[in-house]
């Protein structure tokens, strides 16, 4: 920040009222980080989400939406099972209807709002619950031949208890790589077809585990 060009790095600073104030810190691109990672994964795979109706679930801070209002999403629905956690930008935006203390497994198209249509989109950024177990919500909400699924793979909540290390930490490549795959098979069975996956750019912010981006194609 500079103050009548001066650089002021100290918070607390005092800064008289008449004084000319310029922020040249970098303003983030989004509301949280994880705006980045889904940012990547529609590049990686050129889905372009511009009209798209979305849900978007584990929602927390609202990253993912951010993203995919920014990339031209004409209305999301943000699920989480928590309270107050969400950025100021993304509760006051019109396109947004919030779903707070809300369990995604029981959630069914009835509970939406605007009609209850099914979505064009789906993205899940769970924590302490595999995505498998979503599979029925997801069957229900999002729409027939062509909607899509961009799931953001955990490896600590897909592994079995004695795969993951002390401190909630996959290390084992072979581990993660099986993981992903157990992920693609079981949303396979319900009808959805894998495009194509990667690695997140974007370590998770606690454990710092390797996580992966899966984008699914409903076939039926």
């Amino acid at each position: 920040m500079l103050v009548n060009d001066k650089a002021v790095l100290k918070a607390g600073t005092p800064v008289p009222t008449t004084a000319t104030v310029v922020i040249t810190a970098e303003q983030p691109k989004f509301v949280c980080r994880a705006g980045l990672k889904l940012e990547a994964a529609l590049d990686y795979f050129k889905i372009d989400p511009t009209g798209f109706s979305a849900l978007d679930s584990g929602l927390s801070t609202g990253g993912f939406t951010d993203c995919l209002l920014q990339r031209g999403a004409l209305r999301v629905v943000g699920v989480d099972v928590g309270y107050g956690q969400v950025a100021e930008k993304v509760r006051v935006d019109p396109r947004v209807t919030i779903m707070e203390r809300t369990n995604l497994r029981h959630l069914r198209r009835g509970d939406l709002p605007e009609g209850a249509a099914p979505v064009d989109i789906v993205t899940l950024d769970l924590s302490f619950i595999s995505s498998l177990k979503m599979r029925e919500t997801v069957c229900d909400i999002l729409k027939l031949n062509g909607g899509q699924l961009l799931l953001l793979i955990k490896p600590q909540f897909e592994a079995g208890k004695t795969e993951v290390n002390t401190g909630g930490v996959v290390r084992d490549p072979e581990v993660r790589a099986k993981v992903v795959n157990s992920v693609i098979e079981g949303w396979k069975e319900v009808g959805f077809e894998c495009l194509g996956w990667m690695e997140s750019p974007i370590k998770g912010a606690t454990s710092g585990n390797t996580e992966y981006l899966a984008h699914f194609i409903r076939n039926g």
